[in-house]
């Protein structure tokens, strides 16, 4: 048997969680020795061990091609429904990892009868009238994917006649996860069509589920104006959320808007050790425990868009998909994204074999699958060891004879003889329904080979999301990053920027220095406001 999946302090938690139950919840666990035996144990593990911590949770256990299972439709082993007696909440395979924080937030959502939706996407789904299949494909590592887990299971409970929900864990069904090419999660399908490749606004989900269209701006009208905020913050990475504590001690009432993920970059990434106070902390525990202290000061609402900011009568007006926010001044802390190698079938193929996060995707290769890592930086050297640390045979691929990346990350790539094609640059990747061979050059005499891999994990930097800079018409740079004084102040009075969406060195503590900044200067600047 594996080890307790539930032990004592986890227990203590689930059980202050689970004062929130309001009703019963049945969880049916179906198994089938022979296939997927230690995720098997594992569930059934999990399953006991949910259901000793309140007694409203009731466990039942089936094998496959049993009465249940035929009743159900069950035929993966392991899967888990959530109280299918009045919904349809699928998870094939064990809620691992990661995926246990949805799991956790389905059992109340079926205790409670109510989706963990905003009043306006719920208004939105009232205008559902066909069935929906939605299929969420996710990996125990992806930081990204409970979340959208979360809102595909809060549609099955809001619209329990019409959505079915199944959350689809891509190692144990690999032959799911080819032939819906979900290689990279999380991915989403409705009614058998792609409709998002990763992470989604909830307005965005909430479009696609009810018309297959995109959210619009408008939508935010249907919710309550919020006045009376001093900051709207925008971007919930190590910047935001340290502008918002330092907001919030300044005796400043702000609120933080994420369009995706809490934390950013530094949510996968698997090993932190730069950042003082850690000798090593993994990146997750760093977000959750700056999220925790933020939370104190200020509200932080996830999967909210904004789509406009202006200025009127002397207050920022921020449209969103979840309200209205009008404030003093804004702070923007976006971030950046992954940057795009352009060679010819990276688009193609995205998803199908190419990824650009070790942390999320790695999990697919873990059983001694082939891959290369292209890049030369701390992010790619940081996917390589952890590709490396899960079992995977890695490649490093990087343009040029030197790597960016800091001195103590190469010389754990050196020490465990990951191999480094030097001086390589990438022309193509090529496959048919999936990433099957990359085609690099050698950057001093031209020569070209063809390399056959499983998965390519690209890591050549980033672009910064400054799309507000430009809506607002900040002053930004030849590359797109909002340009800022040394008080973190942009060209436009009361907005400030900081992170990585200024162009400043990718670093955590750069980050939180200037979030720190600009929360300040926005104290300072708000206050001599008011006392003239």
């Amino acid at each position: 048997m594996p080890e307790e999946v539930i032990t004592p302090e986890i227990a203590r938690i689930l059980a202050e969680t689970f004062r929130e139950l309001e009703g019963e919840v049945t969880l049916h666990a179906f198994t089938k020795k022979g296939r997927n035996d230690q995720f098997n144990e594992v569930l059934v593990n999990l399953v006991n061990g949910i259901s000793r911590v309140d007694g409203r949770i009731k466990p039942f256990f089936h094998e496959i091609g049993g009465e249940a299972s035929e009743k159900y439709k069950v035929q993966r082993s392991p899967s888990l429904l959530v109280s299918p007696e009045k919904y349809r909440i699928r998870y094939t395979g064990a809620p691992l990892g990661e995926e246990g924080r949805s799991f956790i937030a389905a059992v109340l959502m079926a205790s409670r009868g109510k989706p963990l939706l905003s009043k306006n996407s719920a208004k939105r789904l009232e205008a559902l009238r066909q069935n929906r299949e939605v299929k969420v494909f996710v990996s125990p590592t992806c930081p990204y994917c409970p979340q959208q887990a979360i809102y595909a299971i809060s549609a099955a409970v809001a619209m329990p006649e019409l959505v079915s929900t199944e959350i689809i864990e891509i190692y144990e069904n690999l032959d799911l996860a080819e032939k819906y090419a979900a290689m990279s999660v999380p991915k989403t399908y409705i009614n058998g069509e792609l409709t998002a490749a990763s992470l989604e606004a909830e307005d965005e989900f909430i479009s696609s589920l009810v018309s297959g269209e995109s959210a619009e701006a408008a939508w935010w009208k249907e919710e309550q104006e919020e006045e009376g905020l001093d900051i709207v913050i925008i971007g919930a990475g190590p910047a935001g959320l340290t502008a918002a504590i330092y907001a919030g001690r300044s005796g400043l009432k702000s609120i933080v808007l994420e369009k995706g993920n809490v934390g950013g970059q530094v949510a996968i990434t698997p090993v932190v050790e730069n950042y003082p106070g850690f000798q090593a902390v993994p990146g997750k525990t760093l977000v959750d425990m700056m999220l925790r202290q933020a939370a104190q000061y200020a509200r932080i609402k996830q999967g909210v868009s904004v789509k406009d900011v202006r200025k009127t009568d002397g207050t920022f007006e921020v449209v969103s998909t979840g309200g209205l926010y009008k404030a003093r001044a804004v702070i923007i802390a976006t971030g950046a994204s992954y940057r795009k190698l352009n060679v010819p079938g990276e688009d193609r193929l995205a998803g199908r074999g190419i990824s650009y996060c070790a942390t999320c995707d790695g999990y697919l290769f873990k059983d001694g699958k082939t891959v290369a890592v292209i890049g030369g930086g701390n992010t790619a050297v940081t996917g390589a060891l952890y590709l490396d640390s899960i079992g995977a045979h890695v490649t490093l691929i990087h343009r040029t004879k030197n790597l960016k990346a800091e001195d103590k990350l190469k010389q754990s790539l050196f020490q465990r003889n990951i191999p480094v094609l030097w001086n390589t640059k990438v022309d193509e990747l090529l496959g048919d329904k999936k990433l099957e061979k990359i085609r690099v050059e050698d950057a001093g005499d031209g020569n070209r080979r063809d390399i056959r891999i499983d998965g390519a994990f690209i890591a050549v930097g980033y672009e910064p999301a400054g799309e507000l800079g430009k809506i607002i018409g900040l002053e930004m740079d030849s590359e797109g990053y909002i340009r800022v004084d040394e008080k973190m102040r942009t060209s436009v009075p009361f907005v400030y920027a900081a992170g990585d969406v200024t162009g400043s060195e990718k670093q955590i503590t750069v980050a939180v220095s200037q979030g720190t900044l600009a929360a300040i200067t926005a104290f300072e600047e708000i206050t001599k406001t008011v006392l003239r």
